[in-house]
């Protein structure tokens, strides 16, 4: 399941993002503090090693670095205080998953436990990541511990739930996803799990009707797909199980052709296994799919479209460099290979290359123009530089040739507002922008700040601001949403309201927030108290939700779309 609703790990994958922008200056200590413990932590903690960051965006590494500097600080000192130094070692474990740099993650996580044994946070995000890691019975001991210091907590059943299908103990794992899809926040991704059981029970009607609604209620999952085609399949409908599936098949009239015959056999062979690379790719058995499309090149090594999915699968299986250098190999073949020059682009975005990057993209653009990934990672990296309006040209070109990209639709005039376009303008393109696309909460977020905190009396706008204030928070009180109906309650005079909002921001982020947001935070509310608006840039630099989401190379080189992937 692509997403699901989990609160507890919620701090991992967003607060503590949205926190890596604002850490405090790295401490001026050793940051080796961590991995060569003082004398008297060596028997209450393990080391944690220096970990290779190399390929982790610039904001990444600036976050494990001066997380890490800090927390070395801590130990360096001696602190007394276990719980201090616990959400220390919390903080780099949560960076550290969030750039799948496991192996250091799990080694965080358990000095916390060390430093705090009754804090069921720590048990639960250790479990998790055993889990995901495919170690189930580190998991189960984490997870079952992590039950007893808080049984009633939802996202357990599910998690043990997942665990238990995984190690084939279905009566215990169908009671704790029955449990878990009563929740509503959890129950796609319960369904999702619970179709994969029945299928394994052959109930296939009743795997479909779970694997439909899962579906049904996040239409982003893919991974829903191939399990629900098998339930397809099982049940008679092939043409809804091959739609599902969305395999590849081209198969032409046949001829009595010896030549031609001999050439498709090895075609055949070939593409065998590039087929069943594809299948192992949607499992995300990512070393199958290495053995199979090597295998498949072995026979036909000139299939640049295969080469490319090799490529992928090898940079998804761990394997940086031999990726890079398929891609290289592909380009040295035939310079004419979009998605090959794209995926060199966004390698050289993740090492900070701004230079090669762009110079990717272009090559990009050159061969095909209205190439709407290229358009888009280009005016990400552009945007990022502080080259807004040239941002703002590309973001319109990728809408141009692909309107549904979601996040270049607000980014365009973010990056237009940058560069110095009147904000009557702004406020009037993105009206029309929230009239065509109600259901993207980011452009109403947007109009709200816009609304309210605008120096221009022709687009301040207090009720505005309020109402749409009023329609995003209460259907999705994420801290950023509730902020914003705070900021609205302000501009409208309502600084009682908006002090009170504001402190249930400051209640919900608590410890997850690092020193300079919690004081910004804090900052706001004491405004409020004052009955005094607070001093805001109208869409500031470093708030995550009106920047461009921080690159992640697994995703483009899993999810990018290949037209012929062999």
């Amino acid at each position: 399941m692509s997403t699901h609703s989990d609160p507890t790990l919620a701090p991992v994958t967003a607060s503590w993002l949205a926190a890596l922008v604002l850490l405090a200056a790295p401490v001026a200590l050793p940051a080796d503090a961590l991995s060569e413990l003082p004398a008297p932590w060596q028997q209450r903690l393990q080391a944690v090693p220096e970990a290779d960051i190399s390929g982790v965006e610039r904001i990444g590494q600036d976050s494990i670095t001066q997380t890490r500097a800090r927390l070395a600080a801590r130990v360096n000192a001696d602190p007394t205080d276990s719980a201090e130094l616990a959400e220390g070692y919390a903080s780099l474990a949560a960076l550290y998953q969030l750039f799948r740099i496991d192996a250091a993650a799990a080694l965080c996580w358990d000095n916390a436990r060390q430093l705090q044994p009754d804090e069921f946070r720590w048990h639960y995000y250790a479990g998790y990541l055993a889990l995901t890691r495919g170690q189930s019975a580190q998991a189960l001991e984490l997870l079952e511990r992590a039950r007893t210091l808080d049984p009633d907590y939802p996202a357990l059943d599910l998690r043990l739930g997942q665990l238990w299908l995984e190690t084939n103990r279905l009566p215990q794992a169908q009671a704790a996803l029955q449990r878990a899809a009563s929740t509503p926040g959890l129950r796609a991704a319960a369904l999702y799990y619970l179709g994969q059981l029945e299928l394994l029970q052959r109930n296939y009607a009743a795997a479909r009707d779970h694997l439909r609604e899962a579906l049904a209620s996040n239409p982003d999952a893919s991974e829903v797909h191939y399990p629900l085609a098998q339930a397809y399949r099982q049940l008679g409908d092939q043409a809804l199980a091959r739609e599902h599936l969305d395999k590849f098949k081209r198969r032409e009239p046949t001829a009595e052709d010896p030549l031609v015959s001999e050439l498709e056999q090895v075609l055949r062979t070939s593409r065998s296994d590039f087929g069943q690379g594809m299948q192992a790719l949607r499992e995300r058995d990512y070393d199958g799919a290495i053995q199979h499309f090597s295998t498949g090149l072995e026979i036909d090594p000139d299939n640049l479209a295969a080469r490319v999915s090799y490529a992928r699968v090898l940079y998804l299986g761990g394997q940086t460099d031999a990726a890079e250098q398929q891609l290289h190999t592909v380009l040295e073949r035939d310079p004419r290979q979009p998605l090959a020059q794209l995926l060199l682009g966004v390698l050289a975005q993740a090492r900070a290359e701004s230079g090669q990057a762009a110079a990717r993209y272009r090559a990009v653009l050159e061969l095909d123009p209205r190439h709407d990934g290229a358009h888009f990672f280009f005016a990400n990296l552009l945007f990022n530089q502080g080259h807004y309006a040239q941002a703002a040209e590309h973001y319109g070109s990728a809408l141009a040739a692909n309107p549904d990209i979601p996040p270049a639709r607000l980014l365009k005039l973010v990056a237009r507002h940058r560069a110095g376009q009147p904000e009557q303008d702004t406020a009037q393109q993105l009206e029309q922008l929230l009239a065509l696309h109600p259901e993207q909460p980011e452009l109403k977020y947007a109009l709200i700040r816009l609304r309210a905190l605008s120096a221009d009396p022709a687009v301040r706008d207090s009720v505005r601001a309020l109402n749409l204030a009023n329609e995003l928070a209460p259907g999705q009180p994420t801290p950023a949403n509730i902020q914003a109906l705070a900021l609205a309650a302000a501009a409208d005079g309502q600084f009682d309201q908006a002090a009170r909002l504001q402190q249930q921001v400051v209640d919900m982020l608590g410890w997850m927030t690092a020193a300079a947001q919690s004081q910004a935070i804090r900052d706001t509310l004491d405004a409020y108290q004052e009955g005094v608006m607070p001093t805001q840039a109208v869409w500031p630099d470093d708030d995550p939700l009106l920047s461009p989401p921080p690159l992640n190379p697994v995703e483009p080189f899993r999810d990018y779309p290949a037209p012929v992937p062999f």
